[in-house]
């Protein structure tokens, strides 16, 4: 089949591009490498996927801790930052090797990314070659790279995945058709099982978007009701991170609720002019890196002004000139000229970096982008030679932006041997998910270290040892007294007293607190509740659920046909 024939068969279209995002993609991965240490953030997620990995394997998930965490003293992250999406990718680890889950966690979200950033412009726009441009442009570009590799921040990189998903879902709500409500609460729920942060962030740029349509939603009352209905489902189908999290929540505070020595403030954060300037035009020039969205991903924009369009045509630039406004609007929010102590943003704090919203302008730029493209490329000749080119800058982008990250992230990261000290505040990622009562980790439990602290200091404590995820020693006392354990509290902990239960409580210094009335052998580990455990099972049901549903829907779509 001639070249000619093959492009313009549509039965080849989505083959044609997957083939280009496999081939990106391969690049990434070689291009990068697998020294994936170079990430801010890397210990942390690091850290969060072994304790998945040994959690899997002892048998103790969904109810699990990082036992090992902080010299033995346990960190649970699980209920704050979901592990859901990385269940298989664990799996997997397990029964090959982490290197190489790792190696297929980034190629395949990479691979993911594209596809759903394809269907979505697909569906919507109704142009596989608008669906391809715009797919590439937001797969590759340099912020979702600065937050894969440099930053290493799993949870935001990985979210790129599942925006497109939620994205779709709104046009069915707003415009296309509701009865697929559906796909808007799978979007939201993998975002939440991702990244929360972001999805706050989601939510209030699908609400700004409600806004704007609303007239739409208020013509269809039944519109409001398929997304109300879709909410409601998100939040069963989440239910594996929402309801342990909040439950941990009335339980104790957190330093990321007072924002205890945390090292970022959304108002230190804040970039400034130059460096917005600097980030918006990088991508082809060797070492050096700025937060942004690269000079390949804003220089389509600038094709806005040759664009004219047909009556047709002119429907989709609106709501396409709307997405690039808001994306205009959240760069201005990312600046120094932003008060974000000042109500209402300071209510957004606890975001820590503004520049967060640049995800989004990642999403509304490359639709953008594709579209101008598009309009103005309208012979076939013109639209190939337009997306060979794109493919070949996308790709020195590529190779230039992983040489920049190994000379100024791997290789600085390799020669500080305080980063690689695993014990270190990397680990920890700012502490945010310890007990508030709980003083500044080092240097507390570097000076406490395995020391059982008595109240009335009468005891003895002898045989201390740490077996897998139980703590446990031999005590004599003749007197009643509590004792706080070197371990961190969190709701979940037993404990026993020669076989019998004990209850346990929050010390002083937000450490697990015990009574002890006689002398014998203690038990401590971190079982979890039976919100955990429930929440689980609720999760995986509402899943089969909603999959049975969405079939039969389908099923009986196809016999109205």
């Amino acid at each position: 089949m001639k070249l000619d024939s093959l492009i313009a068969d549509k039965k080849y279209h989505f083959w044609i591009f997957f083939s280009v995002l496999l081939f990106l993609s391969v690049l990434c991965s070689f291009a990068y490498g697998t020294q994936f240490l170079g990430g801010d953030d890397y210990y942390f997620h690091n850290a969060r996927f072994e304790a998945l990995m040994q959690g899997l394997k002892d048998g103790t998930f969904p109810s699990y801790i990082d036992y090992q965490g902080l010299y033995g003293y346990g960190y649970l992250v699980k209920t704050f930052y979901s592990d859901f999406i990385l269940i298989p990718y664990a799996l997997l680890a397990n029964l090959t090797s982490k290197d190489f889950a790792y190696w297929f966690l980034y190629f395949s979200m990479t691979m993911m990314c594209g596809t759903c950033m394809y269907i979505f412009v697909r569906r919507i726009y109704k142009s596989a070659y608008m669906a391809s441009v715009s797919s590439i442009l937001y797969t590759f570009c340099l912020y979702r790279l600065l937050d894969l590799y440099y930053r290493g921040a799993w949870g935001e990189a990985f979210s790129f995945t599942f925006l497109p998903i939620v994205f779709l879902g709104l046009f069915y709500i707003i415009k296309g058709d509701y009865r697929k409500w559906y796909v808007i609460a799978i979007g939201f729920s993998l975002m939440i099982f991702t990244h929360v942060l972001s999805t706050l962030l989601l939510f209030i740029t699908a609400s700004i978007i409600l806004v704007v349509y609303y007239r739409d939603m208020i013509k269809e009352p039944k519109r409001i009701y398929y997304l109300i209905l879709a909410g409601v489902v998100t939040i069963v189908l989440t239910s594996y991170y929402l309801f342990p999290f909040f439950e941990q929540l009335l339980s104790d505070t957190f330093y990321f609720q007072k924002f205890k020595y945390s090292p970022y403030t959304t108002a230190q954060s804040r970039l400034d002019w130059l460096t917005i300037l600097r980030g918006s035009v990088e991508g082809f020039t060797l070492g050096q890196k700025s937060t942004g969205i690269g000079l390949l991903l804003l220089a389509p924009l600038c094709l806005r002004f040759f664009v004219r369009g047909n009556k047709e045509q002119k429907k989709y630039i609106r709501s396409i000139d709307i997405g690039v406004l808001i994306g205009l609007f959240y760069i201005i929010l990312t600046s120094t000229l932003t008060p974000w102590t000042r109500f209402p943003l300071s209510y957004l704090s606890l975001i820590q970096f503004p520049w967060r919203l640049y995800e989004f302008v990642v999403f509304f730029f490359s639709v953008a982008g594709a579209y101008y493209i598009y309009l103005l490329c309208k012979k076939r000749n013109i639209q190939l030679a337009a997306f060979l080119l794109l493919v070949v800058l996308t790709s020195v982008v590529i190779v230039i932006d992983a040489s920049t990250y190994k000379e100024i992230k791997v290789e600085a990261r390799l020669s500080d041997k305080d980063y690689l000290n695993e014990t270190t505040h990397y680990t920890m990622a700012g502490m945010e998910y310890y007990p508030s009562r709980m003083p500044y980790p080092d240097p507390f439990i570097l000076q406490r270290g395995d020391s059982v602290a008595s109240q009335l200091k009468e005891i003895e404590v002898y045989n201390f040892e740490r077996f897998d995820y139980i703590t446990r020693f031999d005590i004599k006392t003749n007197v009643k007294d509590s004792i706080g354990l070197p371990l961190i509290y969190y709701k979940g902990y037993v404990a026993s007293l020669d076989g019998v239960s004990i209850p346990v409580t929050e010390s002083s210094q937000g450490l697990v607190q015990i009574p002890i009335d006689r002398s014998g052998r203690v038990e401590a580990y971190y079982k979890g509740t039976l919100v955990q455990k429930l929440s689980f099972y609720i999760t995986i049901l509402s899943i089969f659920v909603l999959c049975s549903y969405i079939f039969l829907q389908r099923r009986k779509d196809k016999h109205f046909k």
